[in-house]
């Protein structure tokens, strides 16, 4: 082989050992219960049903519902590298079985609920496949951005994302409510199934391993959490509040006639309640190992947004 070649072959990490027996029989069970329930967004949904039940819709609507789903989409496909470089990191640091077995679930997962997406949009009027506003189009790679996560270990890294994963479950249950159309309705449900593990997975590793954390680590666990929500997700993924003046009466405006015509959207008053709802029952989570998530000024106290924020 010519040295050349040698000189360009990417040098890894060395995978081998590979660890086969399993350690942790409660995420082996979470691994097995994502076999069971598997579904498949092209076959378990009748998105031509839904085309025709929502013809008739008024086409402002039907557009602030493909806007919306798209939005969705996007998100659900930023967990999937993310998830790419946790399974990564799992495999070279030689990390069980079971677990690698969920992060690679996890993924999956993760592609189902971005092809749910994407097709009631599609159903809805259009799929946007790239953001149409610019301040998303700034906000997209700070989903992207693993420096917080590489400056954590494994565990504390996915503990940040199933704290997150909390959160949009329950916005999505506030969406699954809103749905008035069956198949939006199924397409929540299956989505919300999936997230149930998610959110189980992080309790186990809190369980687990929060109390060999440092007090370091537990800050500096707080604060990635605090600034992820900051600085991407209330910039119109979670909550519009953090948006530009007009690109937030703008995005507010057209999720909420999604939420009024039952499209599967939250109104983004709604929104802001529920995060402050559950940013209480996660500090209430993690209090126990003394893990500590500072306020989120924008929601929370004085910050908090007064008025509607669909009428700005």
């Amino acid at each position: 082989m010519e040295a050349s070649m040698l000189e360009e072959t990417v040098q890894n990490p060395n995978p081998y050992p590979v660890v086969g027996k399993l350690h942790y029989e409660d995420i082996w069970q979470l691994c097995l219960q994502a076999r069971e329930l598997a579904w498949d967004p092209a076959r378990d949904i009748d998105w031509d049903a839904l085309k025709r039940e929502t013809a008739d819709l008024p086409a402002e609507a039907r557009a602030a519902g493909a806007e919306w789903w798209s939005l969705r989409a996007w998100m659900e496909h930023g967990a999937t590298p993310y998830g790419a470089e946790r399974l990564r990191q799992a495999i070279f640091e030689h990390l069980p079985f079971e677990v690698k077995q969920h992060v690679s679930n996890f993924i999956a997962e993760e592609l189902r609920h971005h092809e749910a997406s994407f097709r009631i949009a599609d159903a809805l009027g259009g799929y946007q496949p790239s953001p149409r506003s610019d301040y998303f189009q700034m906000v997209i790679p700070r989903f992207h951005d693993e420096k917080d996560e590489k400056a954590m270990s494994f565990y504390a890294g996915m503990a940040v994302n199933t704290l997150f994963e909390q959160l949009s479950g329950e916005l999505l249950s506030a969406r699954y409510k809103n749905a008035v159309y069956p198949e939006i309705k199924k397409a929540c449900e299956l989505i919300l199934r999936d997230e149930a593990r998610h959110i189980q997975f992080g309790r186990i590793l809190m369980r687990r391993f929060f109390a060999d954390l440092s007090d370091e680590e537990k800050v500096r666990l707080g604060e990635k959490f605090a600034k992820k929500l900051r600085g991407s997700l209330l910039n119109g993924v979670y909550a519009v509040v953090n948006l530009p003046r007009e690109e937030r009466k703008r995005s507010a405006r057209a999720r909420a006639l999604a939420a009024e015509h039952g499209l599967g959207a939250t109104h983004p008053d709604e929104e802001v309640d529920i995060i402050v709802s559950a940013l209480k029952a996660i500090r209430a989570d993690v209090a126990p190992y003394d893990v500590p998530i500072p306020e989120i000024a924008e929601i929370e106290g004085d910050g908090a947004p007064k008025g509607t924020l669909a009428a700005e």
